[in-house]
């Protein structure tokens, strides 16, 4: 078993990680800017460090006599912290610290789309990490996942807000975008055992479910698992642009901003749909089969 850092344990995504690597018998150290929110890792036998994964100090420290860096780290949003500074400098300093410090490999967790596009913030930025990683000079992966599903947060949050907003639910653009949902557990298992894969180093590989279905119909699997029976109203996505850059501007945390309106008319699609049997060799879950009863309402 191997001794292995991660970065960004805490979050939606990084909580199903640091159970699967722990699961995995990895000797595992998490890197925390609060550690009560890693208090449950501490009681599985995870060794708990406080820091900042954006402190090359931090870092450092947190690299000292691993063999393997796993980062989750990333923001979709400018507030409080700008993209480009955790995602393209995030990864920057990872690599140069982790080289430094004698790990052997880095897992990068990225997203499908990653791109060098003025039109698309995130996506840049996320393309501008991988290079700053590759760069750096340390053998590593990434890993671009589509979109991914979970009982809690993620997507879901966005469908359980836009749903109880107004007397429509706003469907931007024609709703035909495609997507390769992944369910959350599924992605973590990816991650895990992605971590010391001597074929994957270098590379980047793109990830989905078995599926590929639209965007709207994730959103009526949704719709469907809630009961909600509200109109559907399509509405251009460049005539939502001027609303959500004003949520944008005078909201803490607006439904949508104009990057994230613009980055759902692209297909979010993966290297085939067999992707994650090609690299790994099992077949993921299919999530319209899932959501119909981990998308219920729970009942307090």
């Amino acid at each position: 078993m191997a001794r292995v850092l991660l970065l960004g344990s805490t979050g939606f995504f990084g909580r199903a990680v640091t159970h699967k690597i722990l699961d995995a018998g990895h000797q595992l150290r998490v890197l925390v800017r609060d550690p009560l929110k890693a208090a449950a890792y501490k009681v599985r036998g995870a060794q708990v460090m406080t820091g900042d994964a954006l402190n090359p100090a931090a870092v450092n420290q947190a690299c000292q006599g691993v063999e393997h860096v796993v980062s989750l780290v990333a923001v979709r949003r400018n507030k409080p912290q700008s993209m480009f500074e955790v995602n393209a400098d995030g990864p920057r300093v990872l690599g140069q610290v982790a080289k430094a410090a004698g790990a052997k490999s880095v897992v990068l967790v990225s997203a499908i789309g990653a791109r060098l596009d003025q039109k698309y913030k995130y996506l840049t930025s996320r393309w501008m990490g991988e290079q700053e990683l590759a760069q750096s000079g340390i053998p590593g992966t990434v890993l671009r996942f589509s979109l991914v599903l979970a009982e809690d947060g993620g997507i879901l949050d966005f469908f359980q807000r836009t749903s109880a907003f107004g007397p429509f639910v706003i469907i931007p653009g024609d709703g035909k975008t495609q997507m390769q949902p992944i369910l959350r557990e599924d992605a973590a298992r990816c991650v895990v055992e992605a971590i010391g894969k001597a074929d994957l180093l270098g590379k980047i590989v793109e990830l989905g479910g078995p599926e590929v279905v639209t965007s709207e119909t994730i959103y009526d699997w949704f719709l469907k698992a809630r009961g909600i029976k509200k109109p559907k109203l399509h509405v251009p996505a460049q005539l939502l642009t001027p609303g959500a850059a004003f949520m944008e501007l005078v909201q803490v945390d607006p439904i949508a901003t104009p990057d994230e309106i613009a980055s759902t008319q692209l297909a979010n699609i993966a290297d085939g749909l067999d992707s994650v049997t090609a690299h790994f060799g099992w077949r993921p879950s299919a999530p319209s089969t899932w959501v119909s009863e981990h998308w219920k309402k729970r009942i307090k």
